[in-house]
């Protein structure tokens, strides 16, 4: 006789938060509302904290350097706001209004009756990137309340738009590369024996120690930075029939004196390493188009099919979107055709004059 199935448990709903009904409240800060705007639902901030996008570029990437300037000099608090799926607009009006509805609804009427959203206009130099910068908004007229408010809020998603609010000091990442080519599992026996392999490479370096101690002096500085490397391994799917093993590769340690502009240069240093194990082969940086960018959330650390946030329990912005986790060139080769032009098992080339117009596929 089959025992009966054990009941399945329900996936546990989570209800939005609202905002506008009561005084509101995040990890960091309590800000209460002048003014109770229309209740507002947005994602709940989750139990560990939203994950930190790995933005590896300067916030004001592609920005106008006569802007640039001019948003430097502004006085009072200032903030960085992000849309999902960011990219540079001739005409960003309609983002623009979005955002502004948005964050007079989150902080509230009264509190943001000076509040400017500056919108980005891009400077001449040239990029090959899908979706350009600048990315971000510039948040000006609030005060210091709000402004902590907001940027403590790091991810607002609603149905409507959803958007990463950023300190006008941008964080450093703790982000340094993504590893290939090593012949391990998936496991955290694999994660540990990558990032000894890391570690091994650096302590064996002439030039990281030296950068380091040009920065700082003191002895306990580079071996903490080298004992707080870690690794976390990541699958993904080259084609419809190979996965691939990657690692990222992250430092938790962040130094004072390791400034953003320092880190890009420390970060640099490392990717350009050599990765040898005695037993599970060379690991590889990978570099240019092989390097994962996240339309979504813009992290370098995953692709935008693997991207973390559409699966946090009650997400109200975009869903996931799986196809975007293959290469950019992945496509599908065309099939033979039969008739003039095509040829037999779709080799060599076809004989005679081509069609009008070319060959046809």
């Amino acid at each position: 006789m089959t025992p009966p199935a054990a009941p399945t448990e329900a996936t546990p709903q989570v209800p939005p938060t609202q905002l506008g009904a009561s005084p509101c409240a995040c990890k960091h800060t309590r800000y209460s509302l002048p003014t109770a705007s229309p209740l507002l639902e947005i994602t709940p901030h989750p139990p560990n904290g939203f994950p930190v996008p790995q933005i590896c570029d300067p916030v004001t990437e592609g920005l106008d350097e006569t802007l640039l300037t001019a948003w430097m000099n502004k006085p009072g608090p200032k903030a960085w706001v992000r849309p999902w799926r960011a990219k540079f607009e001739h005409d960003a009006e309609a983002t623009w209004s979005k955002l502004r509805t948005l964050i007079q609804r989150v902080v509230g009427k009264d509190a943001s009756t000076n509040l400017v959203i500056s919108t980005p206009q891009q400077d001449s130099t040239f990029t090959t990137e899908r979706n350009p910068p600048p990315w971000h908004f510039l948040i000006s007229g609030l005060s210091q309340e709000a402004t902590t408010f907001l940027v403590n809020l790091q991810v607002i998603s609603t149905p409507d738009i959803t958007v990463f609010t950023l300190p006008f000091v941008q964080p450093t990442p703790t982000f340094l590369c993504t590893l290939e080519n090593f012949t391990l599992p998936d496991s955290p026996e694999s994660n540990a024996i990558v990032a000894d392999v890391v570690r091994h490479a650096m302590q064996s370096d002439d030039i990281i120690p030296e950068f380091i101690r040009g920065l700082d002096s003191n002895p306990d500085v580079l071996p903490t930075l080298i004992n707080s490397i870690h690794v976390t391994s990541i699958r993904i799917a080259n084609n419809v029939a190979r996965k691939q093993m990657l690692w990222n590769v992250y430092c938790s340690y962040t130094p004072t004196f390791l400034t953003l502009e320092k880190h890009f240069l420390w970060r640099c240093l490392i990717r350009n390493l050599r990765f040898r194990s005695e037993d599970h082969g060379m690991g590889a940086v990978r570099f240019g188009e092989k390097q994962f960018r996240c339309m979504g959330c813009k992290s370098l650390d995953h692709p935008t099919g693997l991207c973390p946030f559409p699966a946090i329990p009650g997400w109200l912005g975009p869903k996931p979107q799986l196809v975007a986790s293959l290469p950019a060139k992945l496509t599908s080769t065309p099939k033979p055709t039969r008739g003039r032009n095509s040829t037999r098992g779709g080799r060599g080339a076809p004989r005679g004059r081509l069609a009008r117009g070319g060959p046809r596929y």
